[in-house]
């Protein structure tokens, strides 16, 4: 479900698609590729947005109004503790549908979804979307697999911060997730990274004090360095290996 970072900087403005058939946009995620019949049903009833960066489609907690579908942008997936304690679940990419499993069990939305960048939302109303996957099997198999996709990530992500992993190796996994990487004149590997050093402790379970200790140790050790908001890799293999991965091929 969760998408890789972006490789560019942070857009200003966006061309918005109104139509999902002739879509330059449309992306491998499930939605994306219903049969033509079904994206048209689907897009007789979606309502199509942009959203400015800092904007809440919808807050922990709440009753879902119904499913988002992003089309372009990223946008933060969060969970808060009693104690105020942020956990980043997740960040969603084009072709995510986001407050699916709270629209179709009914309950109240299990995160919190905040815009990173200005992005393009197609919104289904609940009881409409609800009908829709009522009567239509392509489109309740692709929420279905949608609906699989989130449980494969969150299981991912509770054996990370579960196990008996470093934050060493935490952070490395979470790094090299943030591909595929463009390869700079030097042979080195940069990624665009839109995030704080506590956004990327919340993502991991830890410190901000923590993640920066871990950067500048793999920074000693000539395997990453990360200024401003470009990540840059330097030895992609060496990396891969002091985190317990095995190598490309």
């Amino acid at each position: 479900m969760f998408a890789q970072i972006t490789h560019t900087n942070e857009r200003q403005d966006l061309q918005i698609q109104h139509t999902c058939g002739d879509c330059g946009l449309r992306t491998e995620n499930f939605f994306c590729q219903l049969p033509a019949a079904e994206l048209a049903r689907f897009e007789a009833l979606k309502v199509t947005k942009a959203y400015p960066k800092g904007t809440l489609l919808f807050i922990e907690g709440q009753r879902p109004a119904g499913i988002y579908m992003l089309c372009q942008g990223q946008v933060k997936l969060s969970t808060c503790s009693s104690d105020g304690k942020i956990i980043i679940l997740g960040i969603a990419g084009p072709g995510d549908v986001l407050g699916l499993s709270a629209v179709i069990a009914d309950v109240e939305c299990e995160v919190t979804a905040e815009v990173l960048e200005i992005c393009q939302v197609n919104f289904v109303p609940k009881d409409a979307f609800l009908n829709l996957i009522k009567e239509d099997p392509a489109v309740c198999l692709s929420a279905v697999r949608q609906l699989g996709s989130s449980y494969q990530t969150a299981h991912k992500m509770i054996c990370s911060l579960g196990l008996s992993e470093s934050v060493f190796v935490k952070l490395g996994k979470l790094l090299l997730s943030w591909g595929p990487p463009s390869v700079n004149g030097n042979g080195h590997t940069s990624v665009h990274v839109p995030f704080t050093h506590e956004e990327i402790a919340e993502m991991i379970g830890t410190t901000r004090e923590t993640v920066t200790r871990s950067l500048r140790l793999m920074r000693e050790r000539g395997l990453v360095t990360l200024r401003a908001s470009e990540l840059v890799i330097h030895d992609h293999d060496g990396l891969r290996s002091s985190v317990g991965l095995s190598q490309r091929h």
